[in-house]
């Protein structure tokens, strides 16, 4: 077997048929999506599905209070908007993380600043977020990147110490655990994604904001509904009938539709007892499988203490073993059929939005604005998260979908054994 020839070299591939893909809807979940359509109640106002999903998926979080959106994007512009961040402040960011999570903050006026993360887990690390506070720090974005989970407790407390909000984004791990919480309801307000391809989905787009923030929880309602005003406690409809003019701030359409809704209503029946099982079982037998390969440095950090959402399942090479570069290894792995991905964006800082100041209008808003006099904080060229990069470098991802078989998953596991034997420095 060790000097088994990958299919890319010429060997025969480990999986020759194509695997099954994710999202994946019973005809259960594409029946409830087409009811809306029926009754003609496809909005959020005009429906009751909506406003039933959002109570039952903040208790499934055990949160107060659920707004939903139209994306995961949104729901971070909904939270940092609603938390009064704007002009003048900065809010601190992995850099290793998908852009919507430092564009939320430009979005809000905001300058992101960007954090480094922890070689172990992919997640941002607790002692840079204290490096990089200053005077004009107002919050701080956790990510729980692939489903691993952030170290919470030194975030809460460096937090508490500078006086900061703290915004996690839980777009890639719904389900996950941090010592028993569910992530999204340790710091002030919890963001999710409900996209395609998420653990969560709710038929292509969506998002939700959860908190046990009453007054938060209706700032983040009138942002999300064109900045109505929210102070007599009404609903868009109640305010609308009591009132001519009801806005009183800026604000977005960002509402779900009624059947996004029902898609979402009908995975949080399978989310507990098919989704997320299958998904920790389909990591577990990766963990088991590859935990003792020379050629791998890490795996994902699934404990008892911080049990991961397995959105994906990062492995970080050990190029010291290895004759070959990362791209060599993930073309021979997808040649092998395997369901591979490269790494997801460790240096965003990287990205032209930030090197050439593309911000809003002609005066490049928020990055080089009157109310932001410090240059040296936003030269992102600059700036150097050194493990972000080294991960970036080693880094690649398999799928674990929910649809993928135990079997499947065996085969995967052989499959990147095998190619990590044929590349091995002898």
């Amino acid at each position: 077997m060790s000097g088994e020839k990958p299919a890319i070299e010429g060997g025969e591939p480990i999986i020759k048929e194509p695997l099954p893909s994710w999202p994946w809807f019973t005809d259960e979940i594409i029946e409830a999506a087409m009811e809306p359509l029926r009754t003609g109640k496809v909005n959020y106002w005009t429906g009751s599905i909506g406003m039933e999903f959002e109570r039952r998926f903040a208790e499934w979080n055990g949160a107060k209070y659920c707004i939903t959106t139209t994306s995961g994007t949104s729901a971070l512009h909904t939270a940092v908007a609603s938390l009064g961040i704007g002009p003048g402040d900065e809010v601190i960011v992995p850099s290793y993380t998908f852009i919507a999570t430092s564009f939320c903050v430009v979005q809000a006026g905001a300058i992101p600043v960007f954090a480094d993360v922890r070689r172990e887990d992919h997640c941002i690390d607790p002692a840079d977020i204290e490096r990089k506070v200053t005077k004009r720090t107002r919050a701080v974005i956790p990510v729980h990147l692939y489903g691993n989970v952030c170290e919470m407790d030194e975030i809460m407390e460096v937090a508490e110490k500078y006086n900061l909000y703290v915004i996690e984004d839980c777009a890639e791990a719904h389900g996950a655990l941090y010592k028993g919480k569910k992530v999204g309801t340790i710091g002030h307000v919890g963001c999710f994604s409900f996209c395609q391809n998420k653990t969560f989905t709710t038929g292509g787009e969506g998002g939700a904001v959860i908190t046990d923030d009453e007054d938060l929880a209706w700032k983040c309602r009138s942002f999300r509904d064109h900045g109505y005003d929210v102070e007599a406690r009404l609903s868009l409809l109640e305010a609308e009938g009591a009132l001519p003019y009801i806005h009183v701030r800026v604000g977005y359409n960002y509402r779900m539709t009624e059947m996004q809704s029902a898609i979402g209503l009908k995975e949080l029946e399978r989310i507990d007892t098919w989704n997320l099982p299958r998904r920790r079982r389909n990591g577990e037998i990766l963990i088991e499988e590859l935990k003792d390969c020379e050629e791998i440095l890490t795996l994902p950090v699934h404990t008892k203490e911080k049990v991961n959402g397995f959105y994906v399942f990062p492995i970080v090479l050990n190029l010291e073993k290895l004759r070959v570069d990362k791209k060599t290894i993930l073309k021979a792995l997808a040649a092998e059929g395997l369901p591979v991905w490269r790494e997801f964006w460790p240096q965003c800082y990287k990205e032209r939005a930030y090197l050439e100041h593309n911000g809003f209008g002609r005066v490049k808003f928020p990055f080089e604005s009157r109310e932001y006099t410090d240059p040296k904080s936003v030269q992102y060229d600059k700036v150097y998260c050194p493990n972000a990069a080294w991960l970036e470098e080693r880094t690649f991802i398999v799928h674990c979908y929910p649809t993928l078989e135990e079997e499947h998953m065996r085969l995967i596991a052989e499959g990147i054994k095998k190619v990590l034997r044929y590349y091995r420095k002898r």
